[in-house]
């Protein structure tokens, strides 16, 4: 899959800008503050249906307006798909080839991309929660049935707790809730498990391709190894009861990423800690890449941040290699980024971003 082109209207600080993109690798250089972050958030929204950087679609209005669009041509093979995206006063309106949606969880998975950015360290720093989310993004992107399986979940789980903070609990109603979340949570256990098997092996591959003398892994924490879903909220009831929520389940299960030993937030430094990131967003790409069978859009965002100079070149020689498909790098180290395109020149394409004017170097 590639994006041909791209068009944003007042999305965050991009007032008005488009460009024709090359299929294989898309270098933008500028300094902070610029957009470039906004330019490959507005590919990873035409993709995900959401941005990157912030929940609420209201905070990707630009200053002082009161809407924004976002347009993209898409193409896989002889496939072309043409997104478009428009927020006003609250309503979001996603179409491809001029066809509305009439749930976004139709679009997820058309568009594969993978998205690298400086925020991703908040799967190490932060909660189970956005460790969860991410490995729900990554299955969704190849696997519907899964997707659907987590919307039927979340659906369940939100209609259980309304009953647990109800004064006259239903138990009954409460028992037929139970046994269908018990199903679709197996379901869900059984799909996280196999996936996250695999993909913490090619993990540690792809971190060893980059630092061969340090040791990686993701390990699946779930409540379900050890007891089904069933007993999990039979035994927890009570607890639940007094809390008023569901306690126990597949909505609480975790990543645990291993370093040398130890814990990567513990043991790790931060140029290690990206290394990792990078180790687990090329597994996360190749993985989609086989299931999909296409290559993702791989979104590299202020790549080089936290790299020392040998870190910086094995990633330089692993995305400069034949691996990957259509590839946006953004930095604001213009002599190295210059210095990468002139090395693929016949492969690229270098813009510079400066007060909302994306210009071509080439």
């Amino acid at each position: 899959m590639i994006i041909k082109s791209l068009h944003c209207f007042q999305y965050r600080n991009l007032a008005d800008i488009s460009f024709e993109c090359t299929a294989n690798i898309n270098c933008i250089v500028g300094r902070n503050g610029m957009g470039k972050t906004n330019i490959l958030d507005s590919i990873y929204y035409l993709a995900y249906c959401k941005s990157n950087i912030a929940a609420a679609d209201a905070l990707h209005v630009q200053h002082g307006c009161d809407a924004f669009m976002i347009q993209g041509e898409f193409a896989h093979e002889e496939q072309h798909y043409k997104i478009h995206c428009a927020y006003r006063n609250k309503e979001k309106i996603m179409s491809c080839n001029e066809k509305k949606y009439a749930r976004l969880s139709e679009h997820i998975g058309l568009i594969p991309l993978i998205y690298i950015s400086p925020a991703d360290t908040v799967l190490i720093s932060d909660g189970a929660s956005e460790r969860r989310k991410f490995i729900d993004a990554f299955i969704s992107i190849f696997d519907k049935q899964y997707l659907h399986h987590l919307v039927t979940y979340n659906t369940l789980l939100t209609q259980r707790n309304s009953l647990l903070k109800t004064k006259h609990l239903d138990y009954d109603y409460v028992q037929i809730i139970d046994e269908r979340m018990a199903r679709v949570a197996s379901a869900i256990f059984a799909i996280r498990k196999r996936v996250i098997a695999d993909f913490s092996a090619q993990v540690a591959e792809w971190y060893a391709r980059i630092n061969e003398h340090e040791a990686c892994g993701v390990v699946y924490e779930s409540q379900l190894h050890d007891m089904s879903m069933e007993d999990l909220l039979r035994r927890n009831f009570e607890r639940d009861c007094v809390l008023t929520h569901t306690s126990a389940g597949v909505h609480r299960d975790d990543l645990l990423f291993t370093f040398n030993g130890g814990t990567l937030k513990t043991n790790a430094s931060q140029g290690q800690k990206k290394t990792f990131l990078l180790a687990l967003k090329f597994a996360q790409y190749f993985a989609v890449k086989e299931r999909k069978q296409m290559f993702p859009i791989l979104l590299l965002d202020d790549l080089f941040d936290k790299l020392d100079k040998e870190r910086t070149q094995k990633i330089l020689d692993l995305i400069g290699g034949q691996d990957f498909g259509q590839i946006f790098i953004t930095d604001t180290n213009k002599l190295l980024l210059h210095s990468f395109f002139e090395s693929h020149k016949a492969h690229s394409r270098l813009w510079s971003l400066e007060d909302g004017t994306l210009k071509t170097e080439n």
